[in-house]
């Protein structure tokens, strides 16, 4: 959606896959042959050409997901099949969930959590859960996963401690964990309070994480080097490294944690070659249920699972786990024949955060940050002097061409990156060749004042959105709403206490000396501006 709606520029070119040998791949994504081999290989490939990378993307969104469905054909069968083929199919799943949760009950019944920590399972235990992977296959079968096609040789835990799974496109990729053993996935802690599937993930011996909190993200990492280190039968540790779910366009930026320990790892690719792509959930697009009912509503979900040479890594990837990762997902990328991106979890995280605030532009916000980061304005955040200094924005002089634009943030007007900011704020409604300057500000300044107090964002609003720095009623609400949830009323409470003259308008000085008035707003703004903070407070 997001290059459709910035330019028409042609879709970047993927580097071609190199052709993979049957054996290893050691450091820089460099495949290496096993003596048995040699006398095989064709025309050698020069270590230089493995290791180029595919071409990074800025403009299109990894989070962002259409679902066209325009074919009347597919809307009739649909129809039929939600009612003749969607009742059985729940049915059976639910019979599925119901035995292995029944199952992983029994196989847990004892163990505390720590136990479940610090020891593999073994025994009849062990046994059990193998007996429950196979009723979850099954009910993938029943969901309409019943076309699986297996590429490769999936290496054993002592050749790969840890299996690197990617792109990461759904709930549905939890098929790998099924398939794989079950594999140790790396989960978030919430998912162990589910109904059902927190016991059927309790049972798979996972790592779990909070994502929030860079405390857990360290005890994580330190749980992860131990185990993919131990010389205990602990089950092949399964990671997503992307850490959140993409269209499949590119793959993001690969988070470090599977790369700490420094053991060999297996990258496996996951591929879903369906005509009507109803297994693909994003931050923005289908919901879970809707991809729920349009899969089980299909004859057949086709899946590929490809195996990669194990890969070694060399002594400085074993030292910089950041390099390790980029090079794997570098080598992964070639395979797949898709471009990387510099898209990271953090940017989902933080255009779920402008969403929940109800700021405009959410999916573009990652996008405003790194073209701004391209054009060097986050050197000097020139938007803050503009709306201190300069004039007050109306609209007799906010709606620019493009020339003006550059001309005002002192960009260059033909580069491309400030030809793709500009076009991220263009209306039909109003003109393809202008810009509301005033919502450009808008998220700029957001961006400015990320990770500090939201005071430091109120202050900057007062200065776009008044006239010398004061602000009317409206304004003074428009001010706030982004920040704390608070109603009209409220605001206007705070601005009558604030105009002591009864002058129509405050200044920022005279909003803070009234604000301890109003313990609970200043105690919310007193807080950072952080996306890691989801909700309003």
């Amino acid at each position: 959606m997001i290059d459709a709606k910035i330019n028409n520029m042609a879709t970047t070119t993927p580097v071609p896959t190199n052709a993979a040998t049957p054996t290893v791949v050691t450091g820089n994504g460099v495949q290496k042959q096993e003596p048995d081999v040699v006398n095989r290989s064709a025309t050698p490939v020069k270590k230089n050409q493995m290791q180029k990378q595919p071409k990074e993307i800025h403009y299109v969104n990894p989070f962002v997901h259409k679902l066209i469905w325009d074919d009347p054909i597919d809307k009739v069968k649909t129809a039929f099949l939600t009612v003749f083929l969607l009742p059985f199919r729940v049915i059976l799943i639910l019979v599925c969930l119901v035995i292995a949760w029944t199952l992983a009950t029994i196989g847990l019944y004892g163990l505390t959590r720590e136990e479940l920590r610090t020891k593999p399972l073994s025994g009849w235990r062990r046994e059990l859960r193998h007996i429950t992977a196979i009723v979850m296959r099954a009910l993938f079968l029943f969901g309409s996963f019943n076309l699986i096609r297996m590429k490769g040789e999936r290496a054993s835990p002592k050749d790969a401690p840890v299996i690197c799974v990617a792109p990461h496109t759904a709930f549905y990729d939890s098929l790998c964990v099924v398939l794989f053993g079950p594999s140790a996935v790396v989960a978030k802690y919430e998912t162990a309070s589910l109904p059902f599937f927190g016991k059927l993930i309790d049972y798979a011996q996972p790592i779990y994480v909070c994502r929030e909190d860079p405390n857990s993200r360290q005890t994580t990492i330190k749980e992860i080097i131990e185990r993919a280190n131990s010389k205990e039968d602990w089950p092949q540790i399964l990671i997503f490294p992307e850490g959140t779910c993409t269209n499949r366009t590119s793959l993001i930026q690969f988070k470090p944690g599977a790369f700490y320990p420094g053991v060999p790892i297996q990258p496996v690719l996951v591929r879903y070659p369906n005509k009507v792509d109803t297994v693909t959930w994003t931050w923005e697009g289908p919901d879970a249920l809707q991809l729920l009912w349009r899969t089980l509503t299909q004859f057949h979900t086709y899946c590929e699972i490809e195996f990669l040479p194990v890969y070694h890594p060399n002594e400085e990837e074993k030292k910089d786990p950041k390099l390790y990762a980029r090079n794997v997902r570098n080598l992964m990328a070639r395979e797949l024949g898709i471009p990387i991106s510099d898209y990271t979890f953090d940017d989902c995280k933080m255009m779920t955060f402008v969403k929940n605030i109800g700021m405009p532009y959410p999916s573009f916000s990652a996008d405003i940050e790194k073209l701004r980061k391209e054009l060097g304005m986050n050197k000097f955040n020139i938007e803050q002097q503009l709306v201190a200094e300069g004039p007050r924005l109306t609209d007799e002089n906010s709606f620019l061409t493009i020339e003006e634009f550059s001309k005002r943030l002192n960009v260059p007007v033909n580069s491309e990156s400030t030809k793709k900011l500009f076009r991220i704020f263009v209306k039909p409604d109003r003109g393809m060749d202008v810009i509301d300057f005033r919502e450009y500000l808008l998220l700029s300044l957001f961006l400015i004042t990320l990770y500090s107090p939201k005071m430091n964002y109120v202050r900057a609003l007062f200065q776009l959105h008044g006239d010398r720095g004061k602000v009317s009623r409206q304004a003074f609400f428009n001010t706030l709403k982004y920040l704390v949830k608070i109603s009209p009323q409220e605001a206007d409470a705070i601005f009558v206490t604030a105009d002591s003259e009864n002058l129509g308008e405050i200044s920022f000085d005279q909003f803070s000396k009234v604000l301890d008035k109003y313990p609970a707003i200043q105690k919310k703004l007193q807080k950072n501006n952080d996306p890691n903070n989801l909700r309003l407070n």
